[in-house]
């Protein structure tokens, strides 16, 4: 026997220390309910746990951003409910003004309160807002950038791949434009007289000219009538020359005269297109030659306008033709100055162009069954569309980088719905004014619509984010939660072993007093 080393105490003391350490790692588990508390548990456990735990903490939040998405859409439709609702009482007051019982006064109040609806529709379509960002305005649209000042786009759909696209414009859209056939040789001091009175019809706008006007008395009620009929009336020097390069495209091209005797009368639409159209009577012969008018007693001047006339832009690379970012099975169409390129797969490309860009210089005072004549053809003209992936609104809706949806708000305001120059001051202008309204509400419908697909994108990708969540929170409760059961078990065992080595190794202590009992023999 030896008393200088109690091996049987150190063995005890071994087996008692590795006892209350696993009886302190049980009670941590029962205590926290983790079976993992540490990367001394299970090093390799830990980091799959962790990055399992920032995967939910993500999908988590992905789902939020997808709530904070629906919330955007939701405001956006919201507001384009209510610009919806405008356009059908638009519908009705152009259908009312159509009729041609109503009197100018009566067709004026319809006008006015359209004019109105119009302001409405731009003030929803600029305060439009979520958490201070607007939301139809054309902030959370797809940015094309131009090479051409001028040039809007309309409409570039999602299944457009960022580029280049070219158009080549070859000759410009023109407004209905009507140029008298000879000067006024009204003078400035000159008088209408008795014989000399009489009416002016513009597309079924009276202007009357009566007895005692004056000059500038009649011009200026040709002036407001024009206004009125939803166009302009001006007089120029020269009836061949409207360079809109030169002078804009405010007069058509023309310089406006400084004074009215001497000059000729032009009378023209605000809008461009082959729909715009100015029909010109006048009562009175008399009347008529002292204007210069274009119309004889009881003849109508059918002045028509043009649409724009444009074709894809092309290169050529190593003896190959080929369409600039259009593909071959692209379709041009025009109406005024809009240029309309579809493609298959609902692809949808629209710009605005100016009415100056080729330079196209018209004979307004000798027309072609109403149309103005190419007195100078422009040059033709490339304009150059950079379509880019910036502009829309990105929602994060996953938990790792680029799970993106990318939502595309057309601005929607009264140019792009193109009610902005609706008049209905005659029954022409009404009668157009319809089918403006239709087209505005059939492009709100399809904006809409495609807010609802979006919407139902979301919906979708917040169920599958709740159930990835759900499954990956299981897979990390079977890796990181305690088995309180399992773990009771194990606590019950080192709670004895624990008493049990206690109880040894305070009797291998008392070993050494045994040999001291032999000593003292």
């Amino acid at each position: 026997m030896r008393i200088n080393t109690n091996i049987s105490a150190i063995v005890s003391n071994n087996a008692l220390q590795k006892a209350q350490n696993a009886l302190s790692t049980s009670i941590e588990r029962l205590s926290s309910g983790y079976k993992l508390n540490s990367s001394l548990d299970d090093p390799a456990g830990c980091a799959i746990s962790e990055k399992m735990r920032m995967q939910i903490r993500g999908l988590n939040q992905a789902n939020n951003n997808a709530s904070d998405g629906i919330s955007v859409l939701n405001t956006a439709e919201g507001a384009m409910a209510e610009i919806q609702s405008m356009l059908t009482r638009l519908k009705e007051l152009t259908v009312q003004a159509a009729n041609d019982v109503n009197s100018d006064s009566e067709r004026r109040s319809i006008q006015e309160e359209i004019n109105n609806i119009n302001s409405e529709i731009d003030r929803i379509s600029d305060q439009t807002e979520f958490n201070t960002q607007s939301l139809i305005n054309g902030n959370l649209t797809r940015r094309v950038y131009s090479d051409y000042q001028g040039v809007n786009q309309l409409e570039c759909t999602d299944n457009f791949v960022a580029g280049i696209y070219g158009i080549t414009v070859t000759s410009d859209a023109r407004q209905a434009v009507a140029v008298a056939s000879s000067t006024i040789t009204m003078t400035d001091t000159q008088v209408i007289g008795e014989g000399q009175a009489g009416g002016i019809n513009i597309n079924g706008y009276i202007v009357d000219i009566e007895a005692g006007d004056t000059l500038d008395t009649v011009m200026g009620k040709i002036v407001t009538g024009m206004n009125n009929a939803g166009g302009s009336a001006f007089t120029i020097v020269d009836p061949y020359s409207n360079d809109t390069k030169t002078n804009g495209t405010e007069y058509a091209g023309y310089v406006p005269a400084t004074t009215y005797n001497s000059t000729y009368l032009v009378m023209m639409t605000n809008q461009y297109g082959s729909d715009q159209k100015l029909n010109i009577t006048c009562d009175n012969q008399e009347l008529a030659n002292l204007l210069g008018m274009p119309a004889a007693y009881n003849d109508e001047v059918i002045a028509e306008g043009t649409d724009v006339t444009a074709e894809f832009s092309t290169v050529t690379e190593s003896g190959v033709t080929s369409r600039v970012g259009f593909e071959n099975s692209a379709v041009m169409s025009t109406k005024g100055t809009i240029i309309t390129i579809t493609d298959v797969n609902n692809k949808e490309f629209v710009l605005d162009v100016p009415g100056n860009v080729s330079g196209t210089v018209f004979n307004d005072k000798t027309r072609n069954s109403g149309k103005s004549q190419v007195l100078i053809a422009g040059s033709a003209e490339e304009i150059n569309q950079e379509v880019t992936d910036v502009g829309t609104l990105s929602v994060h809706i996953g938990a790792n980088q680029d799970q993106v949806i990318i939502i595309n708000v057309p601005e929607i305001s009264t140019y792009t719905l193109k009610t902005e120059h609706i008049n209905v001051m005659t029954g022409y202008t009404a009668q157009l004014s319809i089918d403006i309204v239709d087209d505005a509400i059939t492009k709100l419908n399809k904006v809409r619509s495609q807010l609802g697909a979006y919407e139902n994108r979301f919906e979708h990708t917040e169920n599958n984010l709740d159930v990835s969540s759900e499954n990956l929170t299981k897979a990390l409760s079977v890796m990181t939660d305690t088995d309180m059961a399992e773990e009771m078990t194990e606590y019950t065992s080192y709670t004895v072993m624990t008493q049990a080595a206690t109880s040894i190794l305070s009797q291998a202590n008392q070993r050494p007093a045994e040999v001291l009992q032999i000593l003292n023999q």
